[in-house]
């Protein structure tokens, strides 16, 4: 984090950089506002922290500056105690906040880092929400994101088979849909569900039938394989496909051919087919419901997509994506969320991935009374902010029973997430480092490798 500290008392910007430089964030100063319009004009700054009082260009005229001609950027504004005035002037030119000297160090750093992470938050959310539609996308800017574009990039033009894994819910059918946009194949992308078509027809669904082939085969049917000619064949749920039929697919694959129900020749087929799974493919074959040549076949390339648990920062991407979607298709002017409402999403452990932040913004959407969503339209099963009707809260969060607990187990859980990083954790919380120590030693928490450390080690 790279801070600006404008001030022209010596001593002040002295003190106020060297405490920050403690608190490990990146101190710039400047002694008027001329020069900090020069300094954010040449360099990036996470935020500008400016007194009101100063000669020539002074902390109101930065401001307007900053307004009407610089960059978006928060702006933290200090004033003496005979300056409020000017100081409620300075907030409705859009400081984000100010102080009134004196004022306590820590509770500047908050300030601080608090305008930081909701004005990243809101760049995130921006972000999605100016992608261009019509075309598939998988939303994201991750590193275990662009690790599976890489690889969809990689395997896409290749004509390789392909397996995709993850939970359900993280995107395996729209990582399917890219790998088959990108392969350059001019015939369609066909999908099915293998777990949700009934064992006794998914044989006819598949490969087809002659008419007469059995009882109700009154005419004759193509089955899907034949539909994706010259395209791709995206088996979703492989792991559920019963054994019996996995020797029919593995054949389909090898040969490149199918033979519907009641027919005595093969069909060449021109397919290029991708499977997916949320099953353990190995524990699978080990336990003889899956056939171990099948897997082989399929596992040529594999893609792992990751759990939105896993990608918290690319909730905000999201989030402003099913803004623009849902405003097209629900015909609402709904085209912002509140900061405290995206910190809500941004801290939901989201067991149903991406398919079930989808589903909160769409009913959030349907059901909120204002223009801008905030916390009160979500209703998050289970995680950090939610409960489901009739039933108790199924997250850490469902055992608390004061503000206390609740403190404490959010603490805990940030450690743990940050390998026991007390820096990462305080930043994540938005707490001082000297307040997370206290905060460590009060509730008893104890860090691995440190039993019996004070509050300051």
């Amino acid at each position: 984090m790279r801070v600006l500290v404008v001030d022209d008392e010596k001593r002040m910007v002295e003190s106020l950089s060297g405490y920050l430089k403690l608190e490990n964030i990146d101190c710039a100063t400047a002694s008027d506002g001329s020069e900090a319009a020069r300094l954010v004009e040449e360099s990036f700054f996470d935020a500008v922290v400016t007194d009101l009082r100063m000669p020539g260009m002074d902390g109101l005229a930065f401001l307007r500056w900053v307004k009407e001609e610089g960059p978006a950027l928060p702006v933290i504004v200090i004033s003496a105690h005979g300056e409020v005035k000017d100081a409620v002037e300075a907030m409705k030119l859009g400081a984000y906040d100010y102080l009134v000297k004196p004022f306590d160090p820590d509770e500047l750093v908050l300030r601080i880092r608090k305008a930081v992470s909701e004005r990243k938050a809101q760049g995130r959310l921006e972000a999605g929400k100016r992608r261009e539609g019509g075309k598939t996308e998988l939303v994201g800017e991750s590193p275990a994101i662009k690790e599976v574009l890489r690889l969809i990039d990689k395997a896409a033009p290749s004509g390789a088979t392909i397996l995709i894994t993850g939970e359900s819910g993280t995107g395996k059918e729209v990582a399917a849909r890219l790998i088959h946009e990108r392969s350059g194949r001019d015939g369609p992308f066909v999908p099915i569900n293998v777990g949700a078509v009934p064992e006794t027809l998914l044989e006819s669904e598949l490969f087809g039938h002659e008419k007469g082939s059995f009882t109700g085969a009154e005419a004759r049917k193509l089955g899907l394989f034949e539909a994706a000619q010259g395209g791709t064949l995206f088996l979703d749920e492989i792991g559920d496909l019963p054994v019996h039929l996995q020797v029919k697919v593995l054949r389909a694959i090898q040969e490149r051919k199918i033979q519907r129900l009641g027919a005595t020749r093969t069909l060449p087929v021109d397919i290029r087919f991708v499977a997916a799974t949320n099953r353990d493919l190995e524990t699978e074959v080990r336990e003889g419901r899956f056939r171990e040549d099948l897997y082989y076949r399929l596992n040529v390339i594999r893609i792992r997509m990751p759990s939105l648990r896993e990608r918290p920062g690319d909730i905000g991407l999201l989030a402003g994506f099913f803004l623009r979607k849902f405003s097209g298709e629900l015909g609402r002017k709904i085209e912002s969320m509140s900061p405290e409402a995206l910190t809500l999403l941004e801290s939901h452990s989201f067991p149903g991935n991406v398919r079930e932040l989808e589903n909160a913004i769409e009913r959030a959407m349907i059901l909120a009374d204002g223009v801008v969503l905030e916390t009160r339209d979500f209703h998050l099963v289970g995680g950090l902010g939610g409960r489901e009707e009739g039933r108790e809260p199924r997250d850490y969060f469902a055992v608390a029973r004061s503000l206390e607990e609740v403190e404490r187990t959010a603490i805990e859980a940030s450690l743990k997430r940050n390998g026991w990083h007390r820096e990462k954790s305080a930043q994540e919380l938005g707490i001082t480092r000297r307040t997370l120590l206290n905060k460590v030693k009060d509730y008893g928490i104890v860090i691995p490798g440190r039993e019996g450390a004070g509050a300051e080690d």
